[in-house]
């Protein structure tokens, strides 16, 4: 069963060792209770208008929200995209705390909780939120939330699916009774990044309440230097990136109840852009982009909304020049992986965050995670159109322990400022820190479109060989390619390189790969000629031997020779073609020597 706790001493989770302890005893009472609820007939609805009451104070309900829909204008669910919402309302019997969460549910699921205003309205805009919760730390990918609950109010429950995520909903939920009408929290700071050194100050805006006590914590741990409503850091450090939490409690001695407010992520971001954070989780990122500003006043920079599919100007207010060069530091204590993710870099991960970043201007961008505290692994990746799914990532670059063992990775590459770039910081082998992205626009190395470092020739094979066509192409990526042969499309080929197994004389051909990136394109010709070797044979002569062999017309041949088998090998000054006639010439030597001929 999955029962939630807090302990009396300090109000934060103690949920395996309770559960392991008493559960038995537990099982019934969750059980009985969700008996209790599911007796009245409460269920889901996917219908906000729809929705039900529970009154019970302790409860388990079930649903399952592969038809739920979203209703125009319903609001973003633990601030996160969703998809499949469900409803339901809970009053609240007397003052205290409430707790819900969605553990057993079988999908990634987001919650909030929320009060309508005025309280018989009964429109998506009268809510006002009191807890969100996309992952419950240790529980992930399912959410917790709690808040204080005022008798008599009835507040509306929301369980959705991340990014369209569907399955099967469990929803637990209890309550503490409190000797004080608990404060209300009306605003919670969002999410930031600031310069390294700044002042930064979170303010928590709630009401009073008698017998209250305040406390902050710093991932996971309290801060007992700081109390009250506002947290202030004087001088932002990367030992200061990270979760903070406010603790709310009331009362006194064993009456005292607890509840923490939403998280806030702090980050340091080198050009001060508030709002540019990588995030634990891909499709977050692309809602919070570093986006380049190349010092003109605004960016003018367009982007697809991922929650609406508009398009949206972006933020004027960037800063000067922004993107060029800076790092990117934050904290992966609490750091998650999708089970859909793949192993970036081929290598073992668990513990991945990610940044969207658009440059300013065309060039060539190098990356590194130099500073950080933990063994890192990166990738980049590139999407067309509108990322929906892994699937749509384009790999650019990856690298792990280039910069040495257990180290820093780096990678470099060039960049056009039209497209958005995915990067990805993940620990080796689950490893957790604090991540340093530095990032570095070199201009005076423009993008380029597709170039051939060096001519290709004519590639001449025997029968039976296996052969690589690979010519020597550059520029920024993404490439894309495509192959024919004498002019036919070679389907299922998109791959800058294309290998031929067992070759016969049919594979003879001009090959031609046709490679565009997004500032041009480039075709390039690889004539391949698979022959049959001639079978050579030596026969005595009058005081010489004879070497013979047979030609084919429109085949060039030159005899080589050697004093050892292994070479070096010494062509014959004259190379002749052939007319489908037998060749036969004397081989005159006063030792031994080995021959061979060479077919072009």
């Amino acid at each position: 069963m999955n029962v939630f706790a807090r302990s009396k001493l300090s109000g934060r989770p103690v949920r395996r060792s309770l559960r392991a302890a008493h559960t038995g005893r537990l099982a019934l009472a969750v059980i009985w209770l969700a008996g209790a609820a599911l007796g009245h007939g409460q269920v889901f609805q996917d219908y906000f208008t729809n929705r039900q009451t529970l009154t019970t104070t302790n409860g388990t309900l079930f649903g399952n929200n592969t038809t739920a829909t979203v209703e125009v204008g319903e609001p973003k669910h633990g601030n996160k995209p969703g998809g499949h919402s469900l409803w339901i309302s809970w009053l609240a019997p007397v003052d205290g705390v409430a707790t819900f969460d969605t553990h057993g549910s079988s999908f990634d699921t987001l919650m909030s909780a929320y009060t309508l205003s005025p309280t018989n309205a009964t429109t998506f805009s009268s809510l006002q939120e009191q807890s969100r919760n996309d992952d419950d730390p240790g529980f992930e990918p399912t959410s917790l939330i709690q808040f204080g609950a005022i008798a008599g109010k009835t507040y509306q429950i929301a369980v959705d699916g991340y990014n369209g995520a569907t399955g099967t909903v469990q929803l637990n939920w209890s309550f503490l009774p409190a000797t004080a009408a608990p404060p209300i929290i009306s605003s919670v700071p969002p999410d930031q990044a600031a310069k390294q050194g700044d002042t930064v100050t979170l303010s928590v805006n709630m009401t009073t309440s008698a017998n209250l006590q305040l406390n902050w914590y710093f991932n996971g741990a309290e801060e007992s230097i700081q109390t009250g409503t506002n947290y202030t850091i004087t001088s932002l450090q990367p030992t200061n990136v990270g979760r903070y939490q406010l603790r709310v409690s009331i009362g006194n001695g064993n009456n005292r109840v607890r509840f923490f407010t939403d998280p806030i992520e702090i980050q340091i971001n080198s050009d001060g852009i508030t709002n540019a954070l990588a995030q634990d989780k891909l499709f977050d990122a692309l809602a919070t982009p570093l986006l380049g500003d190349d010092g003109s006043g605004g960016s003018g920079l367009v982007f697809r909304s991922l929650f609406n599919g508009t398009r949206t100007p972006a933020p004027a207010s960037l800063g000067v020049a922004s993107g060029y060069n800076g790092s990117q530091i934050f904290n992966t204590t609490f750091a998650t992986q999708d089970p859909a993710e793949p192993p970036h870099c081929g290598v073992t991960g668990g513990s991945s965050y990610w940044l969207v970043y658009q440059p300013p201007t065309n060039g060539v961008i190098t990356l590194d995670t130099v500073g950080s505290t933990y063994d890192t692994v990166m990738e980049v990746y590139t999407y067309n159109g509108t990322l929906v799914s892994y699937a749509d990532l384009i790999s650019l670059a990856c690298d792990n322990d280039s910069l040495g063992l257990h180290g820093p990775a780096r990678v470099s590459f060039q960049v056009n400022k039209a497209r958005r770039y995915v990067v990805v910081v993940d620990g080796v082998n689950n490893a957790r820190g604090v991540a340093q992205l530095n990032y570095q626009l070199n201009t005076n190395l423009p993008a380029t479109p597709p170039v051939l470092q060096s001519q290709v020739t004519t590639q001449t094979v025997a029968v039976g060989s296996t052969v690589l066509l690979a010519p020597p192409i550059s520029g920024c990526p993404p490439m894309r390619y495509g192959w024919k042969k004498d002019g036919a499309p070679l389907p299922g080929n998109s791959a800058g390189w294309l290998l031929l197994v067992n070759v016969s004389v049919t594979n003879s051909g001009n090959y031609l790969l046709a490679t565009t990136n997004d500032f041009g394109n480039l075709t390039v010709t690889l004539p391949l000629h698979v022959v049959v070797p001639p079978a050579c044979t030596v026969a005595p002569a009058a005081n010489a031997m004879t070497l013979n062999f047979p030609t084919t017309t429109g085949l060039l041949y030159t005899i080589e020779q050697a004093a050892t088998v292994t070479g070096p090998w010494s062509p014959w000054s004259e190379t002749f073609g052939g007319n489908g006639q037998i060749f036969s010439t004397n081989l005159a030597c006063a030792d031994t020597h080995f021959f061979r001929v060479r077919v072009n």
